[in-house]
């Protein structure tokens, strides 16, 4: 994932806490911070969150009900505690999870997943201004309620400015970015294409593939245009991969595209 921004409270040994208390607190305190500390902490450090989240970004999949309890049990505390890792992986989960009630066709329940986006994703700006992340999940819930235009394209913008090259969030963000790439404005076109071209500068050939499957028509040419100087086995492998969803690719830098390949 991403870097941890500097505003989240670092870890403290427990040794370290305890000496805390003992140096400054009247026994109430004391046992009102124990007890705060032991409710809140099973909740912020479960593993499940950044095991899954990473998973999650790598593109697996989960059952729904199984996200959403995760989500329940760990947001509170991450809301309470401003903890921008721990809100940077719900709202991963909170994505995944809108994205999936978005293919099902249910309405109401994709409002709601969008509106729990959102707000999630205000949460995390709040405790963190620069998270792209952040942004990218205020656009997502945006871009479904309100359709593309300046608002959302703004939204967008702020996620490729504080977060230009990390893997992960190109992932699923290049997809809706290239979509919207004829009514984008230069400055987003070119990130778009450099999310692209980063992706397949990496040898993530099928993902580089699907990207340019889920690019307008338009925009298909200046990615493969970024694949030029590349070696001849990274062209054919991205060529394979493209051809093999039923795509045709024609473009100058493949005078192979008419041999066989498997």
């Amino acid at each position: 994932m991403s870097r941890e921004p500097s505003g989240e409270p670092p870890a403290q040994p427990a040794g370290s806490a305890f000496r805390w208390v003992l140096r400054g607190s009247t026994v109430a305190l004391a046992a009102v911070t124990l007890l705060w500390i032991a409710s809140v902490a099973p909740d912020v450090t479960n593993p499940a969150v950044p095991q899954i989240a990473g998973r999650v970004a790598r593109g697996e999949r989960y059952e729904l009900d199984r996200l959403r309890w995760i989500v329940a049990e760990n947001l509170p505390s991450a809301r309470r505690l401003c903890s921008a890792k721990t809100l940077r992986e719900i709202l991963l989960l909170q994505l995944a999870i809108a994205d999936e009630s978005t293919r099902s066709g249910d309405l109401k329940q994709t409002d709601l997943d969008a509106a729990a986006v959102a707000s999630t994703s205000r949460t995390l700006l709040a405790c963190a201004p620069t998270e792209g992340l952040g942004w990218f999940g205020s656009y997502w819930a945006e871009i479904r309620q309100a359709g593309f235009g300046p608002r959302t394209a703004q939204l967008l913008e702020l996620s490729y400015r504080f977060a230009p090259h990390e893997a992960w969030l190109q992932l699923i963000r290049a997809p809706l970015a290239l979509r919207i790439f004829n009514a984008a404005s230069p400055g987003l076109k070119d990130y778009a294409v450099q999310d692209f071209a980063d992706i397949f500068q990496a040898r993530l050939f099928p993902s580089a593939a699907a990207l340019y499957q889920a690019a307008a028509a338009s925009a298909r040419p200046g990615l493969l245009d970024r694949t030029c100087n590349a070696p001849d086995i990274d062209r054919e492998l991205l060529m394979h991969f493209v051809t093999e969803k039923g795509l045709p690719l024609r473009h100058r830098c493949y005078p192979f595209e008419d041999r066989p390949h498997g």
